[in-house]
């Protein structure tokens, strides 16, 4: 049931932030008291009393504080959601309450204030006729020979090298600790550490130390972390790592030919170099889309300067240290093993967190001023084409979808704003090397 005669004032801190104050008044307050005693008085069990026979008196007495404190716990979450719904605000994240005042013994009016995070209202201007850049590369021999050559690597088997030595083509096993002013670091010790020295995962600096090795050879290697490095514990400062190489793996490459091909389900190497070409094709496409997307979103940003709410920041936050952590799993790494806490990381993804969320906002507006949508033809089709280009089982992707069915509609509608602002877009064509 809806209070009456509620006080509100409201207020707009910020284009994302409301303040709400609110007075509950008296005659509220004695309602909810007595409906609270008489709860109270139903369940309490007092020495020396039947249930529910105790003096009101010596029971109001006796239960102050408890009543005083479930009156608050009901009245003032109640209050905050009768005002919101008839000021028709759409929080976002729960309000914060502040300025908390209530005299119980006087049975004064109950006030405090709540900021309340919304979605800031915005006009979205000048996203028609963005000029951006279309890179579009040609695919050619060169580029099919090189895509077969990554493939003829990752179908090497790693094996022992009949080398003692490592090289700069090495793959080491390794046991190491990071040491800084002699004493050891958390997070920079690992045991049996698979390394390439090629492409290493950490420093280059750490990884070359280690040319010239010896199998079971041990070393001390200084690496000078930068002075932009993320973890800024470890940023401009220099660090003595102990190493042992426990063993130098080489990958062992197959012959490129129509057996090799046979064995990756084409018919013969002619069939897979065009594969290899579509796929290439497909990619440089998508490279393209993603290049021109980041434009329009900088182009958008520059032109609508909006102020994100802070919880939707965190929230994907959030997200994207939760898909980086997933990323280091499939590495056999943790976090900690590259010297990143969660503060770091926080910080390190905060701008592009903000720059995320920034443009969801716009892309959101921009829909509803141009009346972009997506109906129920256009999911169906997407699940029909998911299920077309998947392995996972039909009732699988259906309920995936059907779960999460918002975020899948907001990307889908997001797509269609892009198609958009593409059509309505000066698009100027270069060649990419």
């Amino acid at each position: 049931m809806a209070m009456e005669n509620l006080k509100v004032e409201m207020s707009k801190k910020s284009e994302c932030e409301l303040v709400l104050k609110i007075e509950i008044p008296q005659v509220e307050i004695e309602k909810e008291i007595e409906l609270t005693y008489n709860e109270i008085q139903k369940e309490a069990v007092i020495p020396g009393f039947r249930r529910g026979k105790a003096p009101p008196a010596f029971l109001r007495e006796k239960f102050k504080s408890r009543c005083q404190e479930t009156v608050l716990e009901s009245l003032v979450p109640d209050a905050l959601s009768q005002v919101v719904k008839e000021k028709g605000i759409d929080p976002i994240a729960p309000a914060e309450i502040s300025d908390l005042k209530f005299d119980f013994a006087k049975r004064e009016p109950i006030s405090f204030q709540a900021t309340v995070e919304v979605i800031p209202r915005f006009e979205p201007r000048n996203y028609k006729k963005l000029k951006i850049k279309k890179e579009i590369k040609v695919v050619g021999d060169y580029e099919v020979g090189e895509s077969l050559k990554e493939l003829q690597k990752r179908n090497g088997q790693l094996v022992v090298s009949g080398d003692n030595v490592v090289d700069r083509k090495s793959y080491v096993v390794i046991d190491y600790q990071g040491f800084g002013n002699g004493k050891p670091l958390n997070g920079l010790r690992g045991e049996n550490q698979l390394i390439s020295i090629e492409n290493p995962i950490f420093l280059r600096e750490f990884s070359e130390g280690l040319i010239g090795m010896e199998r079971g050879g041990e070393k001390n290697v200084e690496v000078n972390f930068p002075d932009n490095y993320f973890n800024k514990k470890l940023a401009g400062h220099k660090v003595l790592f102990k190493v042992k190489v426990k063993e130098i793996k080489e990958i062992r490459l197959p012959e490129i030919d129509d057996a090799f091909a046979q064995g990756l389900g084409a018919k013969s190497l002619r069939e897979l170099k065009e594969k290899l070409r579509e796929n290439l094709i497909r990619l440089e496409e998508h490279k393209t889309r993603e290049a021109m997307r980041e434009q329009i979103i900088d182009r958008l940003i520059e032109n609508n300067p909006v102020v994100v709410p802070n919880s939707l920041v965190e929230k994907q936050l959030d997200y994207l240290i939760s898909k980086m952590k997933t990323y280091l799993q499939s590495r056999g790494l943790a976090s900690e093993d590259i010297g990143a806490d969660e503060e770091v990381l926080r910080k390190k993804y905060r701008n592009l967190a903000e720059k995320q969320v920034r443009s969801t906002l716009i892309f959101a507006r921009i829909a509803e001023k141009e009346n972009i949508q997506v109906d129920s033809k256009e999911i169906e089709k997407e699940i029909e084409e998911t299920i077309k280009s998947t392995k996972e089982k039909e009732e699988e992707i259906k309920r995936y979808f059907y779960e999460n069915i918002d975020q899948i509609t907001s990307r889908m509608r997001e797509n269609k704003v892009f198609d958009f602002l593409i059509e309505n877009a000066k698009i100027i064509k270069e060649k990419r090397k």
